[in-house]
């Protein structure tokens, strides 16, 4: 089974796609993305301390998607290359929590914004 390296983002747009995805402090998809020649619009960035890891938030033109896909799963290879050899493990550890909170949310089982609506109440 391949391994999910990014996610993407339900936003409504005709034009554009949006995408989360990983990378380190010398942004190494940058160069893949001039390489495969993807214009790549950048949104925000989060990172956790003590972490090398960096959480892109970006968008691209529905027709660029697949070369953006194709980057990405190259953008595995340099990580290994460079020296993060943990690059897919945090990433896949990652994805599944993100996975079994919005399945949380989905069923009902994650209700802290009820509670967080209840404790103004009172």
């Amino acid at each position: 089974m391949r391994e999910k390296l990014y996610l993407q983002l339900r936003k409504r747009s005709l034009r554009y796609a949006y995408f989360m995805f990983f990378d380190v402090e010398p942004y190494l998809a940058d160069q893949l993305f001039i390489r495969y020649n993807i214009r790549v619009w950048f949104d925000a960035e989060y990172a956790k301390e003590g972490s090398p890891y960096r959480a892109i938030l970006c968008h691209v033109r529905k027709k660029d998607v697949p070369g953006f896909l194709a980057a990405l799963e190259e953008l595995k290879k340099s990580m290994l290359i460079c020296g993060y050899e943990d690059y897919e493990a945090y990433v896949t550890e990652y994805m599944d929590a993100a996975e079994r909170a919005r399945e949380e949310i989905l069923n009902g089982k994650n209700d802290t914004a009820g509670q967080a609506i209840q404790g103004q109440q009172a």
